[in-house]
Formats: C-alpha cells, structure tokens, sequence
C-alpha cells in the first residue's frame, strides 16, 4: 500500500515527469534531463531575443513620436514666424509715414546714356541725404527712401511677389506714406525737370543741358522744403542763406503747420540772439515754450538768452525744465539722439557751474568728447573742461587740458566761435587762480582786440561777461577808477556784473557799496558766489563772525563748491579755532583736491595744532601744486 501511494505521489505532485524519472534506468534520465535543459536554454534565448526586439521597436517608436513631435513644432513654429511676421508688416506699413522716392519719367534717349528715371531718382536721394547730413539741428529727421532696388528677392509663397513689394503694397494700403514724384522732359534748350511729394503741386526747373546736376539739386531742395520745411530753413541759414531762412522760418510761424511753428519760433529766437537782440530772442523763445511745452531745446535756449543778460536765477530754471524733459522718453524721443545726449551732459555741466559744483561739471563734459560729435560739442567740451578746472583751482590740469586738443587749440576754436566765450576763456580763468592779474588783465585786452568782438553777437556777451572781467582785473592791480569805468558798461540786473561791482568796492574799502551790491546779485542768482565774495569781504574787514554766515550761506546754496569751505577755514584760524577749521579744509579737499592754497592754509592749521608731521605733509602737497 505504501508503495501505490508513493507512486501516486510522484505522478501527481510533478506529472509523468517525476514518474518516469523515478521509474527510468539513471542514463535514461540523464538523457532527458539534458534534453529538457537544452529546450529551457533555447526557450530563454528566445525570450531574450524577443525582448531585445521588443525594446528596440519601442525605442524607434519613441524616436518617431519624438521626430513626428519635432516636425509638428517645427511646423507651427514656421506658421507662427509667418504670422508674426505679417502682423508686423501690416502694423508697420500701418504706421508707415515715410517719404518714399518712385523712379522719374525720363525720355528714352535719355534713359539709353545710363540716365534712366532710377538713376535721376537716387541722385536726388543723395543730394537729400547729403542736405539731412549738413543741417545742424536737434529735431528728429525724416528718412529717405526709394521704391524700387534693394529688392529682397524672398518669394511669398504661391504668389511669385517678393517680400519687399510684399510690403510696398501694404504701406501703399495701409500707410501714409508720402510719395515724391517727378519727371524730366526736352526743353528747346535743354531739360526741364518737374517734382512733386504728395498731393502738393509741381515745382518745375529748367536748364540747359550741361546743368542736369543742377535740376537735381533745385529739386531735392524743393523736396526738402516741401516735407521738412523747418529743417530746410534750419539748412539754408547754415549754409549762408540767413535772409531766405529767416523768411521761411517766419512763413512757418505764419502759415506752418501746428508741430513747426514752435520750432520755428525758438529758431527765429536763436537768430535774433546771434544778432545781439537779447530782448526779442526772449520774447520769441517764449511764444515757443508756449506752444511746444514739451520740446525740451527751447527751454535750452531760452535759458541760453537769459544767460546772456547775466540773469542767472532765469537761466538756471529754465535749464532744469530742459534737463528735465530731455530724460524724459516721450520728450527726447523729438529729438535726434546724438544731439540729445550731448545737451543732456552740457545742460548737467551747465547746471552744476551754476552752483560752484565744477566737479560734477567736469564729470559731465568728460564723457562728452567721446560721444558721437553735435555741434563741435568735442571741442566745447574740452573748453568747458579746461575753465571748470582751473575755475576749481586746478590750473596744472587746465593746461594740460589745452595741451591735449587734438583738434587745434581752445584758444582759436574760442576767437571764432561768440557761443565758446561762456564758459569763461580757460586762460583768463587760469591766471586769476595763480593770482596773476596781469595776465588776465592781458587775456581780457586780446579778446577786445580780436575781430569776434565786433561781431554783433559777442556785444551781449561783453557786457555780461567780458567787461566785468575786464574791470576785476583792473581792481585787482589796484586801478579803482578804470575798473569803475570799464564795469560801467554793463547793466546793473546781471548777477556777475553786481559782483564784481562788490569786488570793486570791497577792494577800494567801500564795504557798504559792496555789501550793496553783493545783495543785488542775489536777486538775479540762486548761486553761492555772491556771498562767498560778501564774506571776502567781511573776512578782510575783520568782521569774523559775519564772515562765517556768509560763508555758511553760500555752503548751503552750493554744498559742493569749495572756495566759501576754504575761506571759512581761514575764518575759524583767525578765531584761534584750528581745530574745527580742519573739517572745513577736509570738506573743500573732496570738491578741490588740487587747490595749492588750501592745502597751504590746512597745513598752517595743523601747525598751530602742533601737529607738525601733518602740516609737512600738506605743504609738501601745495608745494607741488600751481596756483
């Protein structure tokens, strides 16, 4: 029984397989078992084989999603590109304002020596793109540009149009462009040549035949006026044509469209001030700044004519209005890029001379002779640099200012250019900081004696500015009597010729007479000059206390300007208070590093302090200094 049990054990726990194993001779076995084994390797091969494919397919089917992926972005890339790319040319053409040449009707013979209407047409471009080059004006021009050439050859598919006329269909659809016309014709003495922008009528020319370039040019001069009027009259002033500028810009203000009368006001301003009429060039500056508010080179300019009358307080003003503007995105965008960043560091300059700051001013035009030039503002900017040196006491660096023109000197850019006289002339500013009033009273006598100072322009200029230097000089070498006569001839509302009124009357011992006057040029500047002169004054008086509020009342108008810091150091040693002059020499040593009389003044102070190794160091230093 135990034996049918076991037997039926190995049949149904494995299946025959165990049985016949249990009951099979041991070679026979052996046989089977090498045989199953065999059958189990190739089955696993097998598997193996089938699983490599099967990875293998669903790697390539992952590379065809990714591929299939890959060409769909690629695809709606390309239609969103032609998308955008349409919307911009249609919101392009939209807004399209330009002045686009079309090729002018010539006659055939003409066409068969190479003059064809294109060939006319791109002359005429040139000659406008020449007159753009040559018109010396801050306001934003207009381009130029013709309607056929240049044409990228890039097909818009199924249409066999080019992306280029693509796009002149849109303009003409869509835009506002205006298109300049013209054509030219056989005369019985040689060509005529007729032109047109717009829907304005014909201007017609003639000539013989030899002066075909001059139809061109009496053309393009006629485009010129008839789409940027102002920057045509701005052009024939510059170029010697001042009557028949005049009498355009004035049309303009007459009869002008709204957007040029302001600048034609402001212009009409400019020359009146270049003719020495300081009372109308106001007058028409400020029918301007009503109404362009916004169009920061008339605030500019009406800033430049009160400036002239040696209103400084009005010059100042104005001046932060145009600063103001000029950083302003929506204004500046009016005006051309390269003249307004050269106003915007000139205006900075300007502002900072204003307070006694001439640090800052000097940061401010150093950039300037690197930027792309407006106006010569290069060689402004080197005399602007070389005066605001040795204004602040650095004479060494003013000179080596004027050594490094690379151009020609400051001194023959100044003799032929009024604007140049402000700021002061960098020679006479030099020897009034080295104390050498023979110099500068020399320096005064040439500028009177060049042929610039004839010139109607300068005649304001003298009087604001080059008269009173004069008579300080003259008071300086004690000539009392021909400094008063000299400083007679200036008007008595400009705030440096009440200064130097003081200077005069302090220097005589008339302290009233300067105190007088010192207050009057308070009333026309906002500026720390008259009361750095009114303490002068009182310092040599002996009146130290009043010194001192002087010297703090032009510290708080020009917190940068260093000539009352200095001087109320010397007022605290004259009080026995060395110790707290040593700030004010320090402050006045940020602003004027390089002033040989405060670092001889601060070593005097350390050595009443005892401080003898300190007070050697500062005299070393003046003793390396000029001036």
């Amino acid at each position: 029984m135990a034996d049918e049990r076991d037997e039926q054990s190995l049949r149904g726990s494995d299946g025959g397989a165990q049985w016949a194993l249990a009951s099979a001779r041991p070679e026979t076995a052996e046989a089977y078992l090498k045989a199953q084994t065999r059958l189990a390797l190739l089955q696993a091969e097998d598997l193996e084989r089938e699983d490599t494919v099967r990875h293998w397919s669903l790697r390539v089917r992952h590379v065809s999603d990714v591929l299939k992926l890959g060409l769909e972005l690629a695809a709606a890339t390309i239609v969103l590109a032609i998308a955008v790319f349409i919307a911009g040319a249609v919101w392009s053409a939209a807004h399209d304002n330009g002045l686009v040449i079309e090729a002018f009707n010539v006659p055939s013979d003409l066409a068969a020596k190479g003059l064809s209407g294109e060939v006319i047409a791109t002359q005429v471009q040139d000659r406008l793109a020449w007159m753009q080059t040559n018109t010396d004006t801050i306001r934003q021009s207009s381009a130029y540009r013709r309607d056929f050439g240049d044409d990228i050859k890039v097909q818009i598919p199924d249409t066999g149009i080019s992306v280029a006329e693509f796009y002149r269909y849109l303009g003409n659809w869509l835009g506002h462009q205006t298109h300049i016309t013209g054509e030219v014709w056989h005369t019985e003495h040689g060509f005529a040549l007729s032109v047109r922008s717009g829907q304005n009528g014909a201007a017609n020319f003639r000539s013989s035949e030899a002066d075909l370039a001059q139809l061109v040019n009496q053309a393009a001069e006629q485009i010129y006026w008839q789409t940027q009027p102002y920057r045509y009259a701005a052009f024939l002033g510059q170029h010697g044509r001042i009557p028949q500028s005049i009498k355009l810009l004035q049309a303009l203000v007459d009869h002008g469209a709204a957007e040029d009368r302001p600048w034609a006001l402001s212009r009409l301003g400019s020359e009146a001030e270049v003719q020495g009429d300081i009372a109308r060039a106001i007058q028409l500056h400020g029918r301007a700044a009503a109404l362009g508010p916004n169009l920061p080179h008339i605030w500019a300019n009406l800033a430049s004519a009160e400036d002239d009358l040696g209103h400084e307080r009005d010059m100042l003003l104005h001046m932060r209005r145009a600063l103001a503007l000029l950083k302003d995105p929506a204004s500046a965008q009016q005006l051309a890029p390269t003249a307004a960043n050269a106003d915007i560091a000139s205006y900075d300059a300007e502002v900072d001379e204003a307070l006694g700051d001439f640090r800052a001013a000097i940061a401010s035009v150093e950039p300037l002779e690197k930027m792309p030039v407006y106006a010569q503002s290069d060689l402004s900017a080197r005399l602007m640099r070389s005066a605001d040196l040795a204004l602040n006491h650095d004479v060494a660096g003013s000179e080596r200012t004027d050594r490094d023109s690379e151009e020609h000197s400051l001194r023959a850019f100044a003799s032929t250019n009024f604007l140049a006289l402000f700021p002061p002339m960098p020679v006479f500013e030099r020897a009034a900081a080295r104390g050498d009033w023979k110099a500068a009273l020399d320096d005064m006598k040439a500028i009177f004696r060049a042929p610039i100072a004839s010139d109607p322009a300068v005649t304001q200029v003298l009087k604001a500015f080059l008269w009173p230097k004069l008579a300080l000089a003259q008071a300086k070498l004690g000539d009392i009597s021909a400094a008063r006569a000299s400083i007679a001839h200036t008007p008595e509302d400009c705030a440096f010729c009440n200064r130097v009124r003081g200077d005069i009357e302090a220097l005589a011992h008339n302290w009233q007479g300067a105190a007088r006057w010192f207050a009057a040029s308070n009333t026309f500047s906002p500026g720390p000059f008259a009361d750095t002169d009114w303490g002068a004054m009182l310092l040599t008086k002996g009146d130290l206390n009043g010194a001192i509020a002087k010297f703090e009342s032009a510290n708080n108008k020009g917190p940068h300007f260093a000539d009352p810091l200095e001087m109320w150091g010397e007022a605290l040693i004259a009080k026995n208070r060395s110790d707290l002059a040593l700030a004010k020499f320090e402050e006045a040593n940020k602003y004027a590093p390089n002033w040989k009389r405060l670092h001889r003044k601060w070593s005097e102070a350390l050595s009443y302090l005892g401080h003898k190794d300190e007070a050697a160091k500062q005299f070393a230093v003046a003793r390396g200094l000029d001036g």
